[in-house]
């Protein structure tokens, strides 16, 4: 995957998410775009999730550490304390998004309590067989795809969706555009908008991530 040009997608930043493409370069010092650096932080009821696209990365999570490959999902609750880095020899790529988006609170670095550094992450390697982890903030899902069932649905008032290629090719709309999108690449549904998605010509699948949850 050419990464300085997968990071180039870009989402919007609203009330509901933040998130995005970002990659720690081997040799660098931080995810490119993070302003905080490897500090731990949490995010007062506020979730996240990572989905590991290439590389190995460190977690700390409260009081201990987890180590996490390609292909890994994990969702972080809120108020657990956390911090990544770049743990292997190659570039880390990370897709992530912060739910709901809280622009005057992004994280918080200090008073954290015994509890809060006690808690843990749930992680999962995704498959169709079992559920992804999800929570009131951020409900996730990984859909096989044909090209003879589609998957139409809608956001509601107040829900924002993102849908993230997680294998194929696939067609998808959005609204009244819609585009065919390739593994790695990703698009965001307002609030209150029908969307498709298809696999263009063989089985596809994808993450439907939705914010908040129904």
């Amino acid at each position: 995957m050419d990464w300085q040009k997968w990071i180039q997608q870009s989402l919007p930043r609203t009330e509901i998410m933040r998130g995005g493409a970002t990659v720690w370069p081997k040799g660098g010092d931080r995810l490119i775009g993070d302003t905080l650096g490897p500090v731990m932080h949490l995010h007062d009821h506020a979730s996240e999730i990572f989905y590991f696209v290439s590389g190995r990365c460190r977690l700390q999570v409260g009081d201990t550490e987890e180590y996490f490959t390609a292909g890994d999902f994990v969702l972080v609750p809120p108020q657990t304390p956390h911090n990544l880095w770049n743990a292997g020899d190659e570039d880390l790529a990370v897709f992530w998004l912060v739910a709901p988006h809280f622009a005057n609170n992004k994280w918080r670095t200090e008073d954290i309590t015994r509890t809060e550094m006690a808690r843990r992450v749930q992680r999962i390697r995704p498959d169709l067989e079992q559920p992804l982890p999800s929570d009131e903030n951020v409900h996730s899902r990984l859909i096989g795809l044909s090209a003879e069932r589609p998957v139409n649905e809608a956001t509601g008032l107040g829900q924002e969706a993102v849908i993230y290629i997680h294998s194929g090719t696939v067609y998808v709309r959005v609204g009244k555009l819609g585009g065919v999108l390739q593994e790695n690449e990703f698009v965001h549904v307002p609030v209150n908008t029908a969307y498709t998605v298809r696999a263009h010509i063989a089985p596809a699948t994808v993450f439907i991530f939705q914010m908040p949850a129904e």
